[in-house]
């Protein structure tokens, strides 16, 4: 099946490194997606990274999380189904294996800059987060 990102998702979406871009959208195109994408954010001002740690959504504080650099260094998706986004696990594995074989594709073919690794936070020990992706200095 075919997706394509809604304007708000684009909005969030060219807040952030190119290659973050780039990934994002060649994983959505790819007929092979699993599911429809959702950008919940990119870049996040310093209001919006301290009001992410009040809630227990990050843990790191203004400036230092890969969000608040600009363009962002991270990105945060969710596989959007049945009409809005979801949030169980069973979800974003397999969305994240997708991802993250895009990736090496793209790294192979020598389509990013090459100047960084994918992190995906699913693979954390503390605060697993699903939807978060970040570039990471080679």
């Amino acid at each position: 099946m075919a997706y394509a990102f809604s304007d708000r998702s684009l909005d969030r979406l060219q807040t952030c490194h190119q290659d973050l871009i780039l990934l994002m959208r060649s994983a959505l195109l790819d007929p092979e997606c699993p599911y429809d994408i959702t950008v919940l954010e990119g870049h996040r001002n310093k209001e919006k990274q301290n009001q992410m740690v009040e809630e227990g959504k990050s843990q790191l504080g203004w400036p230092k999380s890969r969000h608040n650099s600009w363009p962002s260094m991270a990105v945060d998706v969710a596989p959007y189904v049945a009409g809005k986004g979801a949030w169980d696990w069973d979800y974003y594995n397999p969305l994240a294996a997708h991802i993250r074989s895009t990736w090496d594709r793209l790294q192979q073919d020598g389509a990013t800059t090459g100047q960084y690794t994918l992190e995906w936070g699913g693979t954390w020990t503390t605060l697993k987060d699903g939807p978060h992706y970040q570039l990471n200095p080679a």
